[in-house]
């Protein structure tokens, strides 16, 4: 090889926020773990500094090394140009979508007749790889999201030799011309030159007063330019194929003209706006804001560096507005001081019983109707409203049981076609339930339950036939849904926006319109997943029950990145979380399986993941957060 390449001491960053190797978030079917390079581990705080090409590189070696310069952004690809040719060059416009492919091979072919060259000696260079994903965004210079395309293809590179010298003249896929915004990377490049961020919505026709996180990606360059990304980002309602398309929405009008980006200090940016903007209101102003400060200052999920920013000004005319500490509990939909529930097993000839705990002193009964046994449900969730008014809602096999506790000892029984394995409860008052292999929701079933209430089918496109559903949780924000869904030998954990399409026939998850949607993938690293639950707008807590040995609590991020483990307590088979509410620890508990003729028995956190410490509170199963 006669390129070679320089290795720059300085940061490869944002010159406010600190460098994150892309975790690659993943979509469809890709497993993060398999996001390798030829070898070779992408490092941070590397920045590679391309060779222009010699006069006497040979094909292979300005295709080469037109590669490696594409992997630059420092320079806005200005090394990268030097291997086209004047024409192609004005044609090529790279952007922030990329395509990221693995070990690619590198040979030469001879010209086929009738490609069409601007010189008189041509030569194609065909490099084949394994084709990983690509980044899709709505504009050249938008954060973008990752889609799976797995398979292999074939990128040929028809080069022209004028005084000597070898330049790329046209690009190809498959054998059609490739776009004019085409970005060829390795895997190994793609991880070390982007980083992984989150821009913030808000949910379509939600009650919820909760901003939604958007993992995307954007390249770590230097100066502001990522903070204009995710400032642009913001301005463009979620577009197909992304995964919150028709489900999530941004307060900024369209026709907002952004008039500059300004850092002070490293720490505070400014935001000007005109255009729309101009002509909003205060409280529209407001979310705007809102959406502005928790994109700015917030880091993705799964990321070691944490973002420098520390305040937002958005200043639309004369006005500026600066959220302030507080507001950000607005963002979270529910408080951390709801009650626990969980069940208490009969004795021999008397009913189970539903406990509601609502502190470590204060505890009742909820009524249950009578002739149900002494068994406890397999699965129960409770919805949102008070202790007084709230719907339980229990499992037995087949049978689903609504119990208003406004109307106590009355329960309404609903069939299922299958086996019920979990129940959730969004903040509209329907409840989720899924009975092997499908899943089904009863719109309304927390406001008065009709005597014979309606199921209606969940509509999951991208999900083969073969798919079950084994357990669902609807997130507090009442837009995205974890799944643990099992695909024939492997199960995986996966996040869906509920679509408003305004078909009360139908719900449908990572589907807007009948256009099949995105999913993500999360926890990849998780073999046998078995419970779900919402730790924070930005986390799962799993448990992973292998078919032998102990069960393992996972913390899950979001953005696709590496799971974490935290200590759990021997014996556990559920788990129970709840957001919190400003800056203090989610509420979570375990449910301890019984052993030979001693009751299960629910376990508290008192410290938090980080170090928790869990304490055994009562006996009983199925401790349950109401949602």
């Amino acid at each position: 090889m006669r390129y070679r390449l320089r290795l720059a001491g300085g940061a490869l960053a944002l010159s406010v926020v600190l460098t994150a190797c892309a975790n690659l978030p993943t979509s469809g079917t890709v497993d993060i773990n398999s996001l390798q390079g030829s070898g070779e581990q992408a490092q941070t705080g590397i920045q590679i500094v391309p060779e222009v090409p010699g006069r006497t590189w040979a094909p292979q070696d300005i295709v080469q090394g037109f590669l490696t310069a594409s992997a630059s952004f420092g320079d806005k690809f200005s090394v990268a140009r030097k291997y086209l040719t004047p024409w192609f060059s004005r044609r090529w416009h790279p952007g922030v979508a990329a395509t990221v492919i693995d070990s690619p091979k590198v040979s030469s072919q001879v010209q086929p007749r009738g490609v069409v060259t601007r010189g008189p000696l041509t030569k194609l260079i065909n490099v084949t790889a394994r084709h990983i994903t690509e980044l899709e965004t709505s504009g050249p210079n938008q954060a973008g999201t990752v889609v799976a395309i797995p398979g292999s293809s074939k990128y040929s590179f028809s080069l022209i030799q004028k005084a000597g010298v070898w330049r790329i003249d046209a690009i190809s896929v498959d054998g059609k011309p490739a776009k004019r915004t085409f970005l060829l990377l390795t895997s190994t490049d793609f991880q070390r030159d982007y980083q992984a961020r989150e821009l913030y919505f808000y949910p379509v026709g939600s009650i919820a007063n909760a901003l939604v996180p958007d993992p995307v990606l954007i390249p770590q360059r230097p100066g502001n330019s990522g903070i204009d990304i995710l400032v642009n980002s913001l301005l463009d309602q979620p577009q197909a194929p992304g995964w919150l398309y028709d489900a999530a929405k941004t307060e900024f009008p369209k026709g907002t003209k952004v008039i500059s980006v300004t850092v002070e200090g490293g720490v505070s940016v400014i935001v000007r706006l005109g255009g729309a903007a101009l002509k909003t209101g205060q409280v529209q102003r407001n979310r705007m804001a809102d959406q502005l400060d928790a994109t700015l200052t917030s880091s993705a999920a799964g990321s070691q560096a944490q973002s420098e920013i520390r305040s937002v000004v958005l200043q639309i005319g004369r006005q500026s507005l600066q959220r302030r500490p507080w507001d950000v509990t607005k963002r979270v939909p529910r408080g951390a001081l709801a009650p626990l529930y969980y069940q208490v097993p009969g004795a021999p000839g008397e009913p189970a019983e539903a406990v509601v705990r609502a502190s470590a002193s204060e505890r009742g009964s909820v009524p249950l109707p009578g002739g149900l046994g002494s068994e406890p449900f397999s699965v129960m969730a409770v919805s949102t409203a008070p202790a007084a008014s709230a719907v339980l809602a229990g499992c037995r096999g087949r049978w689903l049981y609504l119990m208003p506790q406004s109307r106590a000892g009355v329960a309404i029984n609903v069939h299922l076609p299958a086996e019920c394995t979990s129940l959730s409860w969004d903040i509209r008052g329907n409840l989720w339930v899924t009975a092997n292999p499908d899943a089904y929701v009863i719109p309304g079933a927390a406001f008065g339950p009709p005597a014979r209430p309606a199921l209606v089918t969940v509509q999951i496109p991208p999900l083969p036939p073969k798919a079950v559903v084994q357990a669902l949780r609807v997130a507090p924000d009442g837009v995205r849904v974890a799944m643990i869904v099992r695909f024939g030998s492997s199960t995986r954990i996966l996040i869906a926006a509920v679509s408003r399409n305004g078909n009360p026939s139908f719900t449908y998850l990572a589907q807007a319109q009948q256009q099949p949607q995105q999913m993500l993938r999360v926890g990849s690293d998780i073999m046998n997943p078995g419970v779900v639950a919402w730790l924070d707008p930005d986390h799962l807590l799993v448990l992973d029950r292998p078919p032998s040995g102990k069960a393992q609590l996972y913390e899950v991020p979001l953005d696709g990145g590496p799971s974490t483990q935290v200590a759990t307590p021997s014996g556990a088979i559920s788990l129970a979380a709840n957001w919190p509410y400003g800056p203090v620890n989610p509420q979570l508990a375990v449910g301890i399986a019984p052993v030979g003729t001693a009751p299960g028995e629910i376990e508290i956190d008192k410290n938090g993941l980080l170090n928790p410490r869990w304490v055994p509170q009562v006996k009983g199963v199925t401790p349950v957060f109401p949602g």
